[in-house]
């Protein structure tokens, strides 16, 4: 069985400020790239992020477009990212109906 190490989550608040003041007018950092600067856990991300934002330190805004939900992110009062970049993959089946055979 796994043990949880403790979260410092003073340290984690200040590299994602970090992370956050240095994609203002970029693509909103993405999930993978919040765990790569700040040590969270992937399943803990979203569950820190809107701790900080319940909190008043970040603002968060998000549009449920699809593919996936598009965010994006700001230190309290200051200015905002980008939106979230998402690549979509072309699909191999179009999405419009088949015509059956005749």
């Amino acid at each position: 069985m796994r043990t949880r190490r403790p979260l410092d989550a003073d340290r984690i608040t200040v590299r994602l400020l970090l992370l956050i003041t240095s994609h203002v007018g970029k693509p909103c950092p993405t999930r993978n790239q919040i765990v790569a600067q700040t040590g969270l856990p992937r399943r803990e991300v979203w569950r820190f992020l809107d701790g900080l934002h319940r909190e008043g330190v970040i603002e968060i805004e998000e549009r449920a477009i699809r593919p996936g939900n598009w965010r994006r992110l700001r230190i309290a009062g200051g200015e905002w990212t980008d939106w979230t970049s998402r690549r979509v993959l072309r699909r191999r089946v179009p999405l419009e109906p088949q015509q059956p055979p005749p």
